[in-house]
């Protein structure tokens, strides 16, 4: 049984890391070269100029290797219907990266607003649901599930093409892939975080994709753990290259389409993506209280007041780590009835969080005082 599962997914792992760790490098030196560099201003804590643009090489990597992987193997089907040789599916996952990548490239080098990256979130997350993608059902505790799709909107485009919106579940849908773009988009804010949590719950989505009989979902899983693993030692503090837009923005995508693209995921992805979920909700909320943009960048995230209250950046990036591992390995053994369980456990953590890093935050001033 392990053996065949060694057989069958790491090789896709590591040709992508390999691939990935490859043209980290290319784009480093090229960021290096054209002065595409993460300035320093008071927000940011690194101490010197650092090449951006390193998501480029997870998202081309990721789609090359699908792309590959797609035409040599009939594995990366997820329902019975093609495009231009394509899953249908899997194809509107493809041109929502594109666009994702595009606007990512564009923004680390000329910087788009907030709103207007907002509304492409929205087209990426859109085409994936176009192209049949989305939630049907949610699971309940006590085993039943909630359908989603008795509201059905039949849509033709040009006469041509048609597709049918079930409004409840797609717009479940839409919202959930846009919530985990900007959340990966605010998580990655200390080097090798948005990245190593990023290959923690596509790691949990693969084994979890194999428990369900999935292996279409677990090979897409795998291939982007490896193109994120291939990057992350490059980003690992002392980072040496930032992944940008262009890659956070393509994380917190395929987080979103990992967890909904075969059913069953998303109470996992939230598991493991729980603290950066609930942090980004806090927030929003507090810019929106004091008046401010949503998207008004400041350094009041959980992971920046680990730095406040005196952690190193390696130790507040592991310390992260280690509770989306720990919720990672809960979703992955339990039922849905646990895993509601786990959530209230995250809640009350990230509570618990919240009050020990305002003790350390309030000793810290004292001491400086005295």
């Amino acid at each position: 049984m392990i053996f065949n599962i060694l057989k069958l997914y790491l090789p896709p792992f590591a040709i992508a890391a390999i691939i990935s760790g490859g043209l980290t490098y290319s784009v480093k030196i090229l960021a290096e070269k054209f002065g595409f560099l993460d300035r320093l201003s008071p927000r940011k804590i690194h101490p010197k100029p650092i090449p951006r643009l390193g998501g480029v090489a997870i998202v081309v990597t990721f789609i090359l290797l699908v792309i590959a992987y797609n035409l040599i193997t009939p594995r990366l089907a997820f329902s019975p219907f093609q495009v231009f040789l394509f899953d249908k599916r899997l194809l509107g996952v493809l041109l929502g990266a594109l666009v994702l990548l595009i606007v990512g490239v564009l923004d680390d080098i000329r910087n788009i607003a907030p709103w207007k990256k907002l509304f492409w979130h929205l087209v990426a997350a859109c085409l994936v649901v176009a192209f049949g993608l989305g939630i049907t059902y949610i699971r309940l505790p006590g085993g039943e599930h909630l359908n989603l799709d008795n509201f059905i909107i039949p849509v033709s485009f040009l006469g041509k093409y048609h597709f049918q919106f079930v409004v409840w579940g797609d717009l479940l849908s839409i919202f959930w892939i846009v919530l985990l773009i900007n959340t990966l988009n605010f998580l990655d804010g200390l080097d090798g975080l948005a990245g190593g949590i990023s290959i923690i719950a596509a790691t949990a989505i693969f084994f979890l994709s194999l428990s369900l009989n999935q292996p279409a979902a677990a090979l897409l899983a795998i291939i982007f753990a490896g193109a994120v693993s291939g990057f992350l030692p490059w980003n690992f503090n002392p980072a040496k290259i930032f992944m940008g837009d262009s890659g956070s923005m393509f994380l917190g995508y395929m987080l979103g389409v990992l967890s909904i693209i075969s059913g069953g995921k998303m109470a996992t992805a939230f598991l493991v993506l729980g603290v950066p979920v609930l942090d980004v909700g806090w927030v929003v909320l507090r810019r929106l209280f004091k008046g401010k943009s949503p998207f008004e960048a400041d350094k009041l995230h959980l992971h920046h007041r680990f730095l406040t209250a005196g952690l190193t950046q390696r130790q507040a990036v592991i310390l992260l780590y280690l509770i989306s591992i720990v919720f990672g390995i809960v979703a992955v053994s339990v039922g849905t009835r646990e895993k509601i369980q786990a959530v209230w456990w995250l809640l009350g953590l990230m509570g618990a969080l919240v009050i020990a890093l305002i003790i350390l935050e309030w000793k810290k001033r004292r001491t400086r005082n005295e």
